[in-house]
C-alpha cells in the first residue's frame, strides 16, 4: 500500500518553523518512518517544497521516501498550484493508494481516497482574524476537501467537533488525533544553563513569558492590560513580561497598548525565539501565559509543561483538553481574572512548585510517535 503525504506546508523559513503547522509535518513524517517497519504492508512518499532540505526530516527509513516539487510551495499561491495541478499527477504516476494533505486540503481531483488534517476553523469561526484571501481560500478548499475525504484528522476534540458542525461532515469520518512533543528537546534545563540565561537576557524572578505570534486572536492587548494591574502592586517590583514570536497582522494595538500604559521599560517584545532557546525561556520564566481567544490544539503551553513551566491560558477551545489540571485555565476576556491567576502563581512558591510537578506529568502524555502510530491506523481504517 503506497501512502503519499502532502507535507508543503514544511517551510525552509526560520520564522516559520515554529508555526503549528510546520512541527506537525515535520515531526509526523519522523514519527512514521519510526512506525513503518510495524507497517511491512506500507511504503510512504512525503511530497515537500523543494526549498526545504530533506536532511531536515531527519530520517533514513527506505518506507519513507522524500519527493520535492517542482516549483518552491513557500508562497501560497506557488503551493496551491502544485497541490490543485501537479499533485494529482504525482499520484497517477505513482500509483498511490491513499493521500494524506497535512494542511487543511487535498487535491480537489485526487484520483485515490484521501485523508486532511484539519488545525482549527478559526477562518470561519473568527474571519476578522484572517486575512481576506486567506479566509476566501481556507473556507472554499477546506470545506470541499473534507466532504470529499475517507477521513479527517482534527487535532483535539474542539477541532473535531468544529469541522462536524462547520463542514457539515459525518462524525464517523472524524477523528481527533492530538499533537505531540518532542520530549528529547522541551525538557527542563539544568540549573546552572538557567542561570546563567537568565543573566544574559535580564530575566528576573518574576518574569512572565509569552510565545506566539502577533496577532488578535492570540489575545495580547488584554494580556498586557492584566499585566499592567500587577505592575500597579509594590509586591510586583520585579515584574517582566517577555513577548516572543514574529508579526502576523493587525499587531498594532499591541504596541499602543504598552505606550498608553507606560509600560515600555516592563514589557519586552523579543521576536523570534530560536528553536534552540525555547526551552530555556520556559525553564526561565515563572509562569508562561497563552490568554488566546482560539485555538485548535495549543502547542505553546504544551511544549512549556514539558519544560516544566507553570502555564496560565484560556478556559476555552481546545486549550482546557491540553492543559488538563496541570495548568491554570480562565476566561480570555477578564482582565481581572488573568491577574488574579498570574497574581496566585507569582506569589506562591508551593504552587509553582506544584504546577510544574504537574506540567511535566501531563506533557508526558503527548508524544509525536502516538500521533504518528494513530494516524497510521487511520490510513489503514480509511482504506478498508
Amino acid at each position: 500500500m503506497h501512502i503519499v503525504l502532502g507535507a508543503y506546508l514544511l517551510s525552509g523559513a526560520p520564522g516559520y518553523r515554529q508555526a503549528g503547522v510546520h512541527r506537525y509535518a515535520q515531526h509526523l513524517l519522523r514519527g512514521i518512518a519510526g512506525v513503518a517497519a510495524r507497517h511491512p504492508e506500507a511504503y510512504f512518499t512525503a511530497l515537500i517544497s523543494p526549498a526545504v532540505a530533506p536532511q531536515d526530516l531527519l530520517t533514513t527509513d527506505a518506507r519513507l521516501t522524500v519527493l520535492p516539487a517542482s516549483r518552491s510551495t513557500e508562497r501560497p499561491l506557488s503551493r496551491i498550484l502544485v497541490e490543485q495541478t501537479e499533485t494529482p499527477r504525482v499520484l497517477r504516476e505513482r500509483r498511490a493508494d491513499l493521500y494524506h494533505g497535512l494542511g487543511f486540503v487535498a487535491p480537489l481531483r485526487a484520483p485515490c481516497p484521501t485523508v486532511v488534517t484539519v488545525f482549527d476553523l478559526s477562518f470561519i469561526t473568527q474571519p476578522r482574524a484572517h486575512k481576506r484571501m486567506n479566509r476566501i481560500y481556507l473556507s472554499l478548499f477546506t470545506r470541499r476537501s473534507c466532504r470529499r475525504a475517507a477521513r479527517v484528522i482534527a487535532i483535539s476534540e474542539w477541532t473535531r467537533r468544529d469541522v462536524v458542525q462547520h463542514l457539515g461532515v459525518a462524525p464517523e469520518k472524524v477523528v481527533a488525533i492530538p499533537l505531540g512533543v518532542d520530549h528529547d528537546h522541551f525538557k527542563p534545563q539544568p540549573p546552572e544553563a538557567v542561570a546563567a540565561f537568565k543573566v544574559q537576557h535580564g530575566i528576573g524572578d518574576q518574569a512572565i513569558f509569552y510565545l506566539g505570534s502577533l496577532e488578535p486572536r492570540k489575545n495580547l492587548p488584554r494580556l498586557i492590560e492584566a499585566f499592567s494591574v500587577l505592575n500597579a502592586q509594590s509586591s510586583f517590583s520585579h515584574l517582566q513580561l517577555f513577548v516572543g514570536g514574529s508579526l502576523a497582522w493587525k499587531y498594532d494595538d499591541i504596541f499602543t497598548r504598552i505606550r498608553r500604559l507606560g509600560l515600555e521599560e516592563r514589557v519586552r517584545l523579543i521576536g523570534r525565539v530560536s528553536d534552540e532557546d525555547l526551552p530555556k525561556w520556559y525553564s526561565a520564566c515563572a509562569v508562561m501565559a497563552y490568554p488566546s481567544l482560539y485555538e485548535g490544539f495549543g502547542l505553546p503551553p504544551l511544549e512549556a509543561m514539558a519544560c516544566g513551566a507553570p502555564v496560565v491560558t484560556s478556559n476555552v477551545t481546545s486549550l482546557p483538553e491540553v492543559v488538563g489540571e496541570a495548568g491554570i485555565t480562565v476566561d480570555p476576556t477578564d482582565v481581572r481574572a488573568l491577574a488574579e491567576a498570574l497574581h496566585r502563581v507569582l506569589s506562591d512558591d508551593a504552587l509553582r512548585a506544584a504546577l510544574r510537578a504537574k506540567s511535566l506529568a501531563r506533557a508526558a502524555q503527548f508524544t509525536w510517535q502516538q500521533t504518528a502510530e494513530r494516524t497510521v491506523a487511520c490510513y489503514l481504517d480509511a482504506v478498508k
